[in-house]
């Protein structure tokens, strides 16, 4: 026997079990030969004790004994959950088929009569040693893979879909955990004057507001398969085509954004039940190469999108005013022959190098039929113009020096404004009514008619007194309100 097999053979614990010294001699000689480590009882109580205090083998146990039988022993040793793996032969003289039926019902591997050849014993033995062992390491591969799709789950499971993490499971090859370079596309979406809107609320209502806001879009974005990369306060990071490849990830995204749209219709009709206020929502889809994989430390990782277009995206969405879904040229090359498009429009965000190309996207035409919702209504000229002062937004703070202007024509969430100071599309104002002692309206300007700063407005955000005072006026409820 080599010394690698004698090594081995003393790591296996082995019980012998028998009220007869002579026996467990014999047993006890074959098989410390082969160097195996060897424990001994006289009874099926002591059987027991030593079973449950010891990390066994395999036991050898005799059937007639003194106390409680082989049979009932065995019994016992299968109904423990601790012992009930160890795997366990009969040694016996009782040799009718009866008595080994019974050795079997208990839970025996094996069934040995007397008189024995310790060629056979050292066979047998070593035969159900391996497959113990066999048995151990599939049990340990089993434990190693659940701890994996476990892994999975903690990572991903909170993120996709049930389906993306069963797939993950069954064809882990579908991911790579390191990073790798994959052309995805990025949905980023964000609420308009989030924290104008829950300024007056309760902390505990601000968060079951946003939490309402995000299962609503959960739900829509799980159902295309998008992989739910960050919540940022108000605002959702979204990736499609990865983790598991899609190869219509593009389309997913665009009929994402639009289906999120009118899940907005049903965010808000539930807010106005609840007396809570409405919110609009921008959405940018963009489709470039990102770096993806499992980014943080070995404290804290997840998966997650790094690169360039990540940082377009966000730069696209800023654009978007509530309703509006703004698609790269990238996104738009992809999806076009299913896309409805409004219209298009230049702009040149901050750090990139030339002007882009953005388009409104209206809906997707089949298999997704979606239309987006629109709130658009036409504006109407107001009898006498509202007086205004503005300052001017930039990302970080307001300039802090206010112009004069005039509201000439309003709709609910429009108006035609001349402004002192001409200024450019996308640029967001900060606007007091002089006539009107309420808070600041907040507006993005998304048209510009003259050089002289007449231009098209879109509200952001609104108080609610203005919201009625506006309504007023355009319905011509007020005096020096909107013509007839």
């Amino acid at each position: 026997m080599s010394d690698e097999r004698r090594f081995e053979n003393r790591d296996c614990k082995i019980l012998i079990v028998d009220d007869q010294p002579k026996n467990i001699q014999v047993l006890g000689n074959i098989l410390m030969e082969r160097e195996y480590n060897l424990t001994f009882a006289s009874n099926g109580e002591d059987a027991l004790k030593i079973a449950s205090e010891n990390e066994l083998d395999l036991i050898l146990l005799d059937v007639m004994m003194p106390g409680i039988d082989g049979f009932e022993t065995c019994r016992r040793l299968k109904g423990d959950e601790k012992t009930a793996e160890v795997p366990v032969i009969f040694m016996t003289a009782l040799a009718d088929t009866s008595d080994k039926i019974t050795g079997f019902k208990a839970g025996a591997v094996d069934y040995v009569t007397k008189p024995y050849e310790a060629e056979e014993i050292t066979a047998r033995v070593e035969t159900h040693l391996t497959i113990r062992k066999l048995e151990q390491n599939l049990r340990k591969r089993v434990d190693e893979l659940e701890i994996r799709n476990n892994f999975i789950r903690r990572t991903f499971g909170r993120y996709l879909s049930d389906d993306i993490v069963e797939s993950l499971l069954e064809h882990p090859e579908g991911v790579r955990m390191g990073g790798e370079k994959r052309v995805v596309s990025i949905l980023m979406s964000d609420l308009r004057g989030f924290s104008s809107v829950t300024e007056h609320m309760r902390p505990e209502q601000v968060v079951a507001y946003l939490n309402n806001y995000l299962g609503v879009m959960t739900d829509v974005i799980l159902k295309y398969d998008g992989t739910i990369d960050e919540f940022i306060g108000d605002a959702i990071l979204v990736i499609f085509g990865a983790p598991i490849w899609k190869d219509d990830h593009a389309e997913r995204a665009a009929a994402c954004a639009a289906d999120m749209q009118l899940a907005m219709t049903r965010f808000n009709e539930a807010n106005r039940e609840q007396g809570l206020p409405e919110a609009w929502m921008g959405v940018a889809v963009n489709t470039g190469e990102v770096i993806v994989g499992n980014i943080g430390s070995m404290k804290r990782a997840k998966y997650g999108v790094v690169g360039r277009n990540v940082n377009i995206t966000s730069r696209i969405e800023s654009y978007t005013v509530g309703g509006q879904i703004l698609v790269s040229e990238g996104a738009y090359q992809a999806v076009k022959d299913k896309a409805i498009i409004k219209k298009s429009i230049k702009v040149n965000p901050k750090g990139v190098r030339r002007p882009i190309e953005l388009y409104d996207l209206a809906g997707m035409k089949e298999p997704y039929n979606l239309r987006v919702p629109t709130f658009e209504e036409p504006l109407v000229a107001l009898k006498e113009p509202l007086a205004l002062s503005y300052v001017e937004l930039d990302e970080k703070s307001a300039d802090h020096v206010a112009f004069e202007g005039r509201m000439m024509e309003v709709s609910k969430r429009r108006a035609l404004v001349e402004l002192k100071r001409a200024t450019t599309a996308f640029t967001n104002l900060k606007i007091t009514l002089h006539d009107h002692d309420s808070e600041a309206i907040y507006a993005k300007v998304v048209e510009t008619l003259e050089n002289d700063g007449t231009c098209v407005v879109h509200f952001t955000y609104m108080p609610d007194d203005v919201k009625r005072r506006v309504a007023d006026l355009v319905s011509g409820k007020q005096n020096g309100g909107a013509d007839a």
